[in-house]
């Protein structure tokens, strides 16, 4: 008789493997190029501003036009991954974020064009965060599961942020924005990389019954119980290719996080996009330099890796997420009020790194939230569609910001808006620990998730 294992247990059971490096070597390189492409939108528009002079309202429709596209992507996504697999669909968005990056770079001569390009890219992206959120969560191994999906996910994302401002500071100016996408479009060899060397999700090919497949991945991930695996069953709760109703993920026992995991992740995001999409612009139109506006926009960056960690850190040590979210997004309106009355460029830089400390440390946390708090055969749907929904916060940061300062350009009310939005995302989760006399989970759902959060 073939020995059975649970999919879920051999993975969370594991010790770190090279299979565990060079997975999150890859997904790294993925994160560098999602990275670098949200965030390059905001250097290339200064330079354009000078040879397009674009209306304000057509710079609004550039910089939102790509974050509309992460909405649909997240939501599509979802629709597509749970029945077609998560490696193919990730490979379809790896090879359109490459070739829209190119078309940018090479086709866009208008700021419609540009908007509708930068759609193209933003659909591709959206499609990438939450697939990659749910392919390191369920590789992570139990003990180190936090830090580990933190590092894999913040240290390429935020070194992509990095190389986007200076490739704004050191490739554009010389070369013209445009150098700024073909240096993106290089994606296309990580779309080639990971067609060679991305597994499928081990818990999918479960749900599917492909337990060959399953044996050869879990052979390379744990060596020495490869005999074991020979001709052994898998197992993993639900039903693969099953249709997915929304109405399901605001059912018992999913509600009350599902609706927190779209607030709290809705105004970060708007405080990320708007703070990060307006920064640039607005230090190149007070008469900084270029290279001051990127220094700011990897100083946000290079912090956002230590905050990611930090707050890994503090989640697994609590054994709680909800606790270092709500300490992170809190810190992070005490940093927003702060920026509202700050003076002179020492005190600016500090206080910039510890936005991008506490707002994206906050951020990385929820992350991993959102993709445990649903069961493998619903997971990426949950997190596309949550994703989808935060991505809405994220498309109106940069269009209330851009309000704000039509009607006072006083930056201080700018970090006032900011400031409120992080508060409120942490006092959602008041509503987190409300649900506590809610009915216990599933014995299939607990299998997938924290305990506490």
């Amino acid at each position: 008789m073939a020995a059975t294992f649970d999919v879920r247990a051999e993975i969370e059971g594991a010790e770190i493997t090279n299979f565990h490096w060079k997975l999150g070597a890859l997904i790294g390189l993925i994160m560098f190029f999602d990275g670098y492409e949200l965030f390059n939108a905001a250097y290339a528009i200064p330079l354009i501003l000078k040879s397009w002079r674009p209306a304000p309202s057509e710079i609004g429709m550039m910089l939102s036009s790509g974050i509309v596209g992460l909405s649909i992507g997240s939501i599509l996504q979802g629709l597509l991954a749970d029945r077609l697999g998560r490696r193919k669909v990730m490979l379809w968005a790896l090879y359109g974020m490459g070739a829209a990056s190119l078309a940018l770079a090479s086709v866009a001569h208008n700021p419609l064009q540009f908007a509708l390009f930068r759609l193209c890219l933003g659909t591709a992206l959206g499609m990438i965060t939450p697939l990659t959120i749910s392919y390191i969560n369920e590789w992570a191994p139990k003990r180190t599961a936090n830090v580990y999906t933190i590092w894999v996910f913040q240290f390429g994302f935020s070194v992509g942020g990095i190389a986007a401002g200076a490739a704004g500071a050191i490739l554009a100016p010389s070369l013209g924005w445009q150098a700024i996408y073909y240096a993106g479009a290089m994606a296309i060899l990580v779309a080639v990389a990971a067609q060679c060397w991305l597994p499928e999700s081990a818990q999918y090919l479960a749900l599917k019954r492909d337990f060959r497949s399953i044996g050869r991945i879990l052979a390379q991930l744990r060596p020495t119980r490869a005999h074991l695996y020979r001709d052994a069953v898998f197992t993993a709760a639900g039903n693969a290719g099953r249709a997915v109703p929304l109405r399901f993920l605001l059912q018992a026992p999913y509600r009350v996080k599902t609706v927190v995991a779209w607030i709290s992740g809705a105004l970060s995001l708007f405080c990320i996009h708007g703070l990060t999409g307006w920064l640039p612009t607005l230090l190149v139109q007070r008469g900084e330099a270029m290279s001051s506006a990127a220094t700011y926009g990897a100083l946000i960056m290079t912090a956002s890796l230590f905050g990611g960690l930090g707050s890994g850190w503090v989640a697994d040590a609590a054994k709680s997420r909800v606790v270092a979210m709500v300490a992170w997004f809190a810190m992070a309106a005490l940093v927003m009020l702060a920026l509202a009355h700050a003076h002179g460029p020492v005190t600016m830089m500090v206080l910039v790194a510890a936005a991008g400390f506490f707002v994206f440390g906050g951020q990385s946390v929820q992350n991993n939230y959102i993709a445990m708090i649903y069961p493998t055969e619903i997971r990426s749907t949950g997190v596309g569609v949550a994703v989808g929904i935060n991505r809405v916060g994220g498309m109106l940061g940069p269009v209330v910001i851009g309000l704000v300062k039509s009607l006072d350009p006083d930056p201080t009310w700018t970090f006032y808006v900011l400031a409120a939005a992080m508060f409120l995302a942490s006092m959602s989760f008041v509503l987190v620990h409300a649900d506590r006399a809610a009915p216990a989970l599933g014995a299939d759902v607990l299998r997938t998730s924290v305990t506490d959060d």
